[in-house]
Parts: C-alpha cells; sequence; structure tokens
C-alpha cells in the first residue's frame, strides 16, 4: 500500500525519533512533536494532566470534542518495559510476570559482570593506588557510569522496538485525523497504557454516557484484525476482520494471532520487532470508521 510523503514523515519520527514515550522528558518531547502535527490538521487538540505527583504527571491527548462525540477512537502512547517472551492482550498479570522475569535476570546478569570485572581489575591493577593517577580516575568514570547503567536496569529498560507496539496504533489514528472529518468522532491518546487503565478511565469519566469507545492495539502487526466489542456502524464489517460481539463499554480492535487453546490472543517476539508496517491493516482500520 502507498504511502503519502505525509505518513512517510511521521512514520520515520514516530519510529526513530520519538519511539521512546516512557520517560517525563521523553513523553514531553513526543507530545510536543504529536500536537504539532495534529495543529496542522485541526484546531481542537488540547493536553490535560491528570494524576499530578511531586515530579510527574500523567497526561492525554484529546482531538476533538470529547463530551458530546458519538465515538472515541484512542490508543495508548507509552512505551512498554522490555520483558521476555510473546506479548498476551488482556492479561496485565501475565505481561506483570514476564517484565519483572527480565529485570531480575538482566540485573542478575549486569551484577555478575561487575564483580568479573572488578576481580579482573584487582589481579591487574598495582599495588600502589594512586588517587591522581590516570588510570584511577578512569576506573572511577567507569564504576559510576556501571551503578548508573545498573540503576537503570533495576528499574526495568525501555522497549526500544516500539513500532509494532504501540507507534503503528498512533500512525493509524493520525492517518484517521487527517482523513476522517466527522465532528461527532473525536481521539485519544491515551498515556498510561502499558502498566495498566488510568489513561482510559481518564477518558471514560470525560464521555457522554452513550459514547462508544474503540481503543487501538497493535493494529500495525502481521497478524489478522479483530474487534471485540460493538461494530463502530451499521455497515458489514469487512471479512479481513475477525468480529466477536461483546456487550461492554469499551470495544477492542487489535491485530494479533489467537491460541485456541487457551482462547487467547497474543504476538510472538518476531511481530514485536519488525521493521515494517502491515499497511494493509492500518487502512482497513481507517476505512472502517469512515
Amino acid at each position: 500500500m502507498e504511502q503519502s510523503e505525509v505518513f512517510k514523515d511521521w512514520l520515520f519520527r514516530y519510529q526513530y525519533v520519538y519511539r521512546l514515550r516512557r520517560t517525563e522528558k521523553s513523553k514531553k518531547r513526543f507530545l510536543a512533536a504529536l500536537v504539532t502535527d495534529i495543529a496542522k490538521m485541526r484546531e481542537d487538540v488540547q493536553v490535560i494532566e491528570y494524576d499530578q505527583q511531586k515530579k510527574y504527571a500523567s497526561r492525554n491527548v484529546y482531538v476533538g470534542n470529547i463530551k458530546q462525540a458519538d465515538r472515541v477512537i484512542c490508543t495508548f502512547y507509552d512505551t512498554p518495559p522490555e520483558s521476555i517472551g510473546s506479548y498476551q492482550l488482556f492479561d496485565r498479570k501475565d505481561q506483570a510476570r514476564k517484565t519483572t522475569t527480565f529485570i531480575l535476570a538482566s540485573t542478575l546478569i549486569a551484577i555478575l559482570l561487575g564483580v568479573i570485572g572488578t576481580l579482573i581489575y584487582m589481579r591487574l591493577s598495582p599495588d600502589s593506588f594512586q588517587l591522581n593517577s590516570l588510570s584511577t580516575i578512569m576506573i572511577m568514570l567507569i564504576y559510576a557510569g556501571y551503578f548508573i547503567l545498573l540503576g537503570k536496569i533495576t528499574k526495568g529498560l525501555s522497549n526500544r522496538k516500539t513500532l509494532v507496539r504501540n507507534t503503528s496504533s498512533i500512525l493509524a489514528m493520525l492517518k484517521m485525523i487527517a482523513e476522517n472529518k466527522q465532528k461527532n468522532i473525536a481521539y485519544a491518546f491515551l498515556d498510561e497504557g502499558s502498566y495498566g487503565n488510568k489513561g482510559l478511565e481518564e477518558l471514560q469519566r470525560q464521555v457522554n454516557g452513550h459514547c462508544k469507545i474503540y481503543y487501538l492495539d497493535s493494529i500495525g502487526a502481521t497478524a489478522p484484525l479483530h474487534l471485540v466489542g460493538k461494530l463502530p456502524s451499521n455497515k458489514k464489517i469487512g471479512e479481513n476482520v475477525e468480529y466477536q460481539e461483546a456487550d461492554q463499554k469499551v470495544s477492542y480492535l487489535f491485530s494479533a494471532r489467537k491460541d485456541q487453546t487457551n482462547a487467547a490472543f497474543y504476538l510472538n517476539p518476531a511481530d514485536l520487532k519488525k521493521k515494517q508496517l502491515n499497511m494493509d491493516n492500518i487502512v482497513t482500520v481507517t476505512n472502517l470508521f469512515q
């Protein structure tokens, strides 16, 4: 599927320049770029803060009239932490367990490397200790860098390959904002989606009672599209979207493989590391809300 020059620009910047969206600084950089891009297409964009802490605040970005919209299309923008194995959609406990396992394993490896490095230094270093020598200063700098890195590892490393999860959904929403001018549809880019539902819960407090919410996740993966919830309109859904009707407040539209044994949805590590978007899925999702 051919991409426009504007979409190619979005793809490059959000895949590489703004792919990390986890710290306060990196999130602000991303939001500044996102709001600038949206403001070129529409004026009704706003950033709201919630769950404010001393040095941190969560932020959602809304496009359109959230309170009066009949439908709100949303996705999370924050970067998930590194974990092991596949990504099990809708299973927070599994995600937490795999993230914790990765942190523990990487921390133990880092400590082991530190111990080995210390033993090697003790065997090779001279008996006399000179504080102002170049070699001593270099060792101090190495140890300082090591402990800074160890501190980051113990807190969990950010996943740097975020094109599929969840940059692809962000790009799809930008495409929809550019092409869909329906005033009854609003859009929301949500914070805190990798760890829980804080951003989604904040959105639900803002919408009206009859509003339909559609939550996108990893739709650019090389995997089938699924819609669990309610149809966005009365028109017939395409054959390339597997539809599962469910009476729930939030409908989920995502790309994933299906474990027939456990009736669970997942993306394997190879899916998550893809460097190419499944543009067919993105176009299908965009057309679904036209």
